[in-house]
């Protein structure tokens, strides 16, 4: 720092320990919120470097000139976070190390220790705010949504004011490797752009952090700042994901934003996230596909009944059904999210799960379930004494490796109606099935362009997750689940309470070096390159004779090539 003060900040993020989307070239992806910051400092004069694993150079060399540090942390990172932050306070005790993210949010004890300051939930403000008063030298106790050691206690400000929704455009050109890494021929994309038009969620479904992190407050993006957010990007990639967990929350500026869109023919393609309640709503689901959504992810979660009332998910399995087939109808595709492992689910459920995803022939992403909430007065999804984490505690308290394994693809709990190493083979079964080398080339002569490239391309992409989280798994995880849920099982597959209420605690994991599947990459790209050409071929035979290719039912469109890139 110059003269005590910060002018140059570095933000640096990692990728999770266990990283099964290694590639040829990494795409640039980033946490939309860690972008947003550091882009939100940039236009407050600061110097600021963005460094992303697997683009940027991680040196620490590199970074030795910054005078401040931000680290997004989300939990199979963790650990990553805590060794290279840990070495900065080593290596430049006088540097202030801020950490955020979801990890903070939830459980800023986990990184303490390895930081300066934890900023909680969203730091638009709080961020901007604790470097000025770093600047000033004054003192952080009023600063909101930010937690920090005091004579080796922790103090834990109040939650922050939920803060309106930026209008600074996240500015991919701050990452470090930028230009080497931006693609040289349109279509091959390695930019992969995000979009925030809304923040927050109205619901609350149990298993989902959203909530904590946004303190439940919903608000809309200023509409001008969204138009120009596509605009000032669509040079990168013409398809947008957008992050809003609910993006027609608000119905009537949704309506607006998607006028505007289709008034405008801003000509991008949209991923959204909806609830099934949007397969009701004809109209919108018209104005959805006009203005060039072409994929909802749709939190389907379960196939009980029962299942999606204990998840608070204010659906039924009817519902679903009914809104997966309007939203086809229209023209457009449904990912479906699947959570797995709740006491209602048994070996029985997995086949039950791979008839509905390819009946409807949805794109599925499956998830074992995660229950973040720690409180034992709430009904939990997942009882404390259920967990792996609280077993942990209990025998290496000091201990985060298992943190690694938080990914969503690995067993963290005794699920009630089977093993854990059930529960763990039945996710790569299900995955094993549904992306199907059958499965992904029916996608070859889809009628709809979109369906048929990304589908290949999501087939084989998580043909080849699967396949090595199922090779890593296979190398320790699984046998040490079979280890630990010895003896507390029935023949039935049941959990016996009472044994584990007598579990005096865990061994840890086996430990996690590093796990990327890069050299696995090429063989899948070439798996999934050769059905694109065979659909593209056909693409181009009808282009030259003139003829249409079918949209919605009952429908002609024409079909749109750019520059290469074809769409639908």
């Amino acid at each position: 720092m110059e003269g005590g003060k910060i002018r140059r900040i570095h933000f640096v993020e990692f990728n999770a320990r266990i990283n099964t989307l290694g590639s040829l070239g990494p795409p640039i992806f980033t946490k939309y919120g860690s972008l947003l910051l550091a882009s939100i400092m940039s236009e407050k004069g600061y110097d600021v470097r963005y460094f992303l694993e697997g683009t940027s150079t991680m040196d620490f060399s590199v970074l030795s000139d910054a005078d401040a540090l931000c680290l997004p942390v989300f939990a199979p990172a963790l650990n990553k976070v805590r060794e290279f932050a840990g070495r900065v306070l080593r290596e430049r005790p006088g540097i202030p190390v801020i950490l955020g993210g979801p990890q903070v949010c939830y459980f800023p004890e986990t990184v303490l220790d390895r930081c300066t300051y934890a900023v909680r939930c969203e730091g638009d403000e709080a961020l901007p705010r604790l470097v000025e008063r770093l600047n000033s030298g004054g003192d952080v106790r009023d600063i909101a949504g930010i937690s920090y050691l005091s004579n080796g206690k922790a103090v834990h400000n109040p939650d922050c004011v939920p803060p309106e929704i930026p209008k600074t455009i996240p500015d991919v050109t701050l990452i470090e490797g930028f230009d080497r890494a931006k693609p040289r021929i349109r279509g091959l994309h390695t930019v992969i752009n995000t979009l925030q038009t809304t923040r927050g969620c109205r619901f609350r479904c149990k298993f989902c952090p959203v909530h904590r992190l946004f303190q439940g407050v919903f608000r809309n993006r200023d509409m001008d700042s969204i138009i120009a957010d596509i605009r000032k990007r669509m040079p990168y990639n013409d398809h947008f994901f957008v992050v809003d967990n609910d993006f027609c929350s608000d119905r009537k500026n949704a309506r607006a934003l998607l006028e505007r869109i289709i008034r405008e023919d801003l000509g991008a393609q949209f991923v959204i996230f909806e609830r099934h309640e949007i397969g009701r709503d004809r109209e919108m689901l018209d104005l959805l596909h006009r203005a060039g959504v072409r994929i909802i992810i749709m939190g389907v979660e379960s196939l009980l009944d029962k299942s999606l009332k204990a998840f608070n998910k204010r659906q039924t399995h009817e519902e679903v059904v009914s809104s997966i087939r309007n939203i086809t109808d229209a023209g457009m595709n449904v990912l479906s999210t699947f959570v797995l492992g709740y006491d209602e689910d048994t070996p029985q459920s997995a086949e039950e799960l791979i008839g509905f995803v390819t009946k409807y022939h949805l794109i599925l992403n499956l998830f074992i379930l995660h229950d973040l909430e720690e409180d034992e007065t709430k009904d939990l999804l997942i009882p404390l004494n259920r967990r792996f984490m609280t077993h942990y505690a209990g025998t290496a308290p000091g201990d985060l490796s298992f943190w690694d394994y938080m990914t969503g693809s690995f067993v963290s709990y005794f699920p009630k109606r089977m093993k854990p190493s059930t529960l763990q083979r039945l996710i790569f079964h299900i995955n094993d099935r549904s992306f199907s080398h059958w499965n992904i080339l029916q996608d070859v002569f889809s009628p709809d362009l979109f369906r048929s490239f990304f589908g290949i391309a999501v087939g084989y992409g998580m043909k080849r997750v699967n396949r090595n989280l199922r090779r890593f798994a296979e190398k320790g995880y699984l046998d040490y689940l079979e280890e630990i849920e010895q003896g507390l099982y029935d023949g039935q597959e049941v959990l016996r309470e009472e044994k584990l209420a007598s579990l005096k605690g865990l061994p840890l994991p086996p430990r996690v070096r590093e796990f990327t599947d890069t050299p696995y990459y090429r063989v899948h790209t070439t798996m999934a390159l050769i059905p694109a050409l065979l659909r593209y071929a056909f693409v181009r035979k009808d282009l030259k004779a003139g003829a249409g290719l079918p949209g919605r039912k009952g429908e002609r469109s024409e079909l749109r090539v750019s520059q290469g890139n074809p769409r639908a």
